[in-house]
């Protein structure tokens, strides 16, 4: 297992509020992506959604998965990686108030009122990474 340093990280990324994109298959045995606010806590990485949403049901049956956490914009920089994912029904209202702080601060909106209401239906997701890579493309992209 390797772990990730929030402190690179958080300085690899300039944006600190970009989602993390998680791939993970589908019942139907299809790949698909999802893309959900994360934190990084003592090397793994947590999202939080709703007990309901399929992506639940999907890593609960093959916890196997990938992500990637870079910038869109140029020069692209960032990390990948798989990892094995967990849900935590218990720590749901937690990683979600975290979440919350990061991504929406203090200001009050119709987004930070739905979540807040729906609260006691939340899950968390740990993500616990098996393989990492970090890349930074910003010397050949120097000029773009």
């Amino acid at each position: 297992m390797q772990q990730l340093d929030k402190q690179f990280c958080d300085n690899m990324i300039d944006d600190s509020r970009i989602p993390i994109r998680i791939a993970f298959i589908k019942h139907d045995g299809s790949p698909n992506i999802i893309s959900l606010w994360y934190e990084l806590i003592e090397g793994k990485i947590y999202c939080a959604t709703q007990k309901k949403a399929k992506i639940v049901s999907y890593l609960e049956k093959n916890p196997h998965c990938g992500f990637e956490i870079a910038a869109d914009k140029p020069p692209y920089k960032g990390f990948r990686g798989t990892g094995l994912a967990k849900i935590i029904p218990s720590d749901g209202k937690k990683i979600l108030s975290l979440l919350m702080a990061k991504y929406l601060g203090d200001k009050t909106s119709t987004l930070s009122q739905y979540l807040q209401k729906n609260l006691s239906t939340e899950v968390a997701i740990e993500i616990t990474p098996q393989k990492i890579v970090y890349y930074d493309y910003s010397k050949r992209m120097k000029d773009v």
